[in-house]
């Protein structure tokens, strides 16, 4: 899985308080076993199902973090890659729209940031300028690359 530098950081950065979270989750199982008789005890009940949550939550993220591929700035701008800064022109209704390539961590759409994995990003990955692709979604449509710069 390709991630930028920050989303690597953000993934440590869960993964580091999901960790610290674990041991407040150990104190509650803790006291709730002071409680008494565990098959009726809800506060029991509670607190290990919060840290089976919690346990596959860090197991979620130390996968990602094992498997990310950490992507730099691209320094190659004449294909479509992650951090690329990418104009794109709606063929049909000759709407350009500015979109920047994150990863699947990194989206915000209401800033332009799109996945990679997104149709749009599926469909212009490894394009170049002047390339038109088609949108795969349940309605179609074609987009010509128009610029691709990196971001800065």
């Amino acid at each position: 899985m390709q991630i930028t530098k920050e989303s690597f950081e953000v993934l440590k950065k869960k993964l580091a308080e999901a960790m610290e979270a674990n041991k407040e989750i150990v104190v509650e199982i803790e006291e709730a076993r002071k409680q008494g008789d565990l098959s009726e005890n809800a506060d029991y009940s509670a607190a290990m199902d919060k840290k089976r949550s919690n346990d596959a939550l860090i197991a979620d993220l130390r996968g990602q973090i094992d498997q990310a591929e950490v992507v730099g700035d691209p320094t190659d701008t004449s294909k479509v890659a992650i951090n690329s800064i990418v104009t794109l022109l709606k063929v049909k209704e000759n709407v350009t729209k500015v979109y920047q390539i994150g990863d699947s961590i990194s989206t915000d759409p209401d800033k332009g940031i799109i996945s990679e994995k997104s149709p749009i990003g599926k469909a212009i990955a490894g394009h170049k300028v002047g390339d038109i692709v088609t949108v795969e979604v349940s309605h179609p449509f074609q987009v010509k690359i128009i610029k691709i710069g990196a971001v800065k």
